[in-house]
């Protein structure tokens, strides 16, 4: 917070949370692969067919996958949706900086 009436925003302060967030963004996209194609197992590695609980466990297994794999896209939305809300914000604080510091200098001269 500045002195007087106005405020002051740390521009770099929003810049570094916009790469993070893609950061955490990107690092999810190999997590998101492993979780789709590196976990496929076959209903016999679930027993065999005296196993009679071995299609459940094998549908449950597809299933629990496509959750997780859909959970990882939703947060991957998630962070991008506010990744581009801070990026916005981040230009419209920047924008208004050079805006006010435009007018200072006009008023000076």
């Amino acid at each position: 917070m500045g002195s007087g009436n106005g405020y002051e925003v740390d521009l770099s302060y929003l810049q570094q949370a916009v790469t993070q967030l893609q950061s955490v963004a990107d690092g999810m996209d190999g997590t998101k692969e492993k979780a789709n194609y590196q976990t496929n197992l076959t209903p016999g590695q679930f027993g065999g067919e005296g196993f009679l609980e071995a299609q459940t466990l094998y549908g449950a297994h597809d299933a629990m996958k496509t959750d997780i794999t859909n959970m990882i896209g939703t947060l991957q939305s998630m962070i991008q949706e506010f990744q581009g809300k801070t990026s916005s914000a981040h230009k419209a604080y920047s924008d208004q900086e050079t805006n006010t510091a435009g007018g200072f200098n006009k008023g000076m001269s």
